[in-house]
């Protein structure tokens, strides 16, 4: 399995949270959704821990069963059309946006 993670570094000034939020939420996540090939999808949302606040305002989690279904949503027209979208909310955002392509392995747990 394939693992598309895209990391924001940084934070959203408190003033343009909602607007930057809801419009993730609302409108470029089912853009995303939509990618042909994509069998999940998640969203991590950055959380103070261990005294800390966190580094990263939110992640993005994008599996795929195999390479040719991810390059088959790279090539895709809804790809582009999301990654249009991205002009929408990102000047909002104030650090860096990180790209990372995993091979994911998943592992048994008890419990």
């Amino acid at each position: 399995m394939l693992t598309l993670c895209a990391y924001y570094e940084g934070d959203v000034p408190e003033a343009d949270r909602r607007r930057f939020d809801d419009h993730v939420r609302n409108v470029h996540l089912p853009l995303v959704a939509r990618y042909p090939g994509l069998h999940s999808l998640r969203c991590h949302r950055g959380t103070a821990w261990n005294g800390a606040g966190p580094d990263h305002y939110l992640a993005f989690e994008l599996g795929f069963a195999s390479r040719a279904d991810f390059d088959r949503a790279m090539a895709s027209d809804i790809r582009r059309q999301a990654r249009e979208d991205v002009g929408n909310f990102l000047p909002l955002f104030r650090g860096t946006v990180r790209h990372v392509l995993h091979q994911t392995d998943d592992i048994p747990v008890s419990g």
